[in-house]
């Protein structure tokens, strides 16, 4: 009997030092990425027959930051861009040294905190997409909320002549 004291104790001790199991309900996908979809003056999906490179640009406090986001890439009929942290993204489409286009996405960021073991995932709502008119006709906004899901955001139209 007087050993029953100290059996708790031991087995309160033994218990504080096995750890709890936590199950983390973290997405597979934590990263929010703009979707484009390729379409020709027809409404059909498009791929780029030549290899066409993605610039993404950034300001960062008055400095243009740019990164390679997609090299030369052909074939594609839609590709997936990460946005900015900024409220502004741009990116430049190089189709050749003497031609591109450029995209610029306006955007609010909105911070999405799941749970302490995930941390905090970038969402955004887009409120203005704007693009040049070099080889591109136009730039439609199909879902202005990106996320973590994979669906489609924009739609590039290229006139039935840039396609061939």
């Amino acid at each position: 009997m007087k050993q029953l004291p100290v059996i708790i104790v031991l087995l309160g001790l033994l218990l504080c030092l096995v750890p709890s199991c936590e199950v983390e309900n973290c997405p597979p996908n934590a990263l929010a990425f703009a979707h484009f979809t390729l379409k020709d003056g027809n409404g059909k999906n498009l791929s780029f027959a030549v290899p066409v490179s993605v610039i993404g640009l950034m300001d960062n406090g008055g400095t243009l930051v740019c990164d390679t986001l997609i090299n030369q890439e052909s074939g594609a009929s839609s590709f997936s861009l990460p946005l900015s942290y900024a409220d502004k993204t741009r990116f430049v489409l190089v189709y050749s040294a003497e031609s591109t286009d450029t995209i610029t996405v306006e955007h609010r960021n909105i911070p999405y905190f799941m749970n302490i073991d995930c941390g905090t995932m970038m969402f955004y709502e887009v409120t203005r997409v704007s693009t040049t008119r070099h080889a591109i006709d136009s730039i439609v906004l199909t879902n202005p909320n990106i996320d973590n899901n994979e669906k489609e955001n924009f739609k590039i139209y290229y006139p039935p002549v840039a396609a061939e």
